[in-house]
């Protein structure tokens, strides 16, 4: 008997492994790819928004506010009536203790604590904060509490603060004619003359001057001058 041979089966041609993900990929449905582009996409374009946050911050070399963007500076020229305005500075003799025991009392656990708030006409509201060596309350008081103190000489029993206070709120809610001016990175400055109720004008540094950061709207520093202006 003689044994039949089958012909061999005819010999298939496979794609290498490579190839055939490749093909696969090509067959899925758009639909399905997309969402992984998309989230990429997204995590790229929030690491270089974050980036940009964190380094605008580092440039400032301060603690960024929430919420408070960088203010067109423009002049508070006149006053409301249209008349120009020196915007003299007038300490009064004789007044309450400023800001007051309650509010010096949070500063010794929170340099952001706000001491005051002003209405201004070219930054909106602007805070004094407790502060740091560098900034607030606390900058001015280790800096230049001689020098208020030197403004009310023998005039007034008042405390330094008090005077500082007083002429912060009314450099920066009334300003005189041209002010504020730009300072340079992204500072601005307010400045005016010093007298007190009676008329008289301090003997020494009779003039103030106030520094405010456009783009924290904080309260930089305040102090008095022997010359005007910025």
């Amino acid at each position: 008997m003689v044994r039949r041979t089958r012909p061999a089966p005819p010999a298939t041609h496979r794609r290498p492994a490579h190839r055939r993900r490749t093909a696969i990929l090509e067959r899925m449905p758009q639909q399905r790819r997309r969402p992984v582009v998309t989230a990429v996409a997204a995590l790229i374009a929030a690491g270089l928004v974050a980036g940009g946050f964190a380094l605008t911050a580092q440039r400032s070399g301060e603690d960024p506010v929430v919420g408070a963007g960088a203010a067109t500076v423009t002049p508070s020229a006149t006053a409301a009536d249209g008349a120009a305005r020196d915007g003299t500075v007038t300490i009064t003799r004789t007044g309450p203790d400023l800001p007051g025991a309650d509010v010096l009392d949070r500063c010794d656990t929170d340099s952001r604590a706000t001491v005051a708030r002003y209405d201004t006409a070219a930054l909106g509201q602007v805070v004094l904060q407790c502060g740091t060596s560098g900034q607030g309350y606390e900058h001015i008081r280790v800096r230049h509490t001689v020098d208020w103190r030197d403004v009310l000489g023998p005039r007034s029993d008042r405390d330094w603060d008090d005077a500082m206070l007083t002429a912060v709120q009314s450099v920066l809610e009334s300003p005189p004619t041209g002010y504020p001016q730009d300072a340079g990175d992204g500072k601005v400055c307010y400045a005016a003359p010093v007298r007190f109720d009676d008329g008289s004008r301090p003997a020494a540094e009779p003039n103030v001057r106030v520094i405010v950061s456009a783009t924290t709207d904080r309260v930089i520093t305040a102090f008095p001058t022997d010359d005007g202006g910025c």
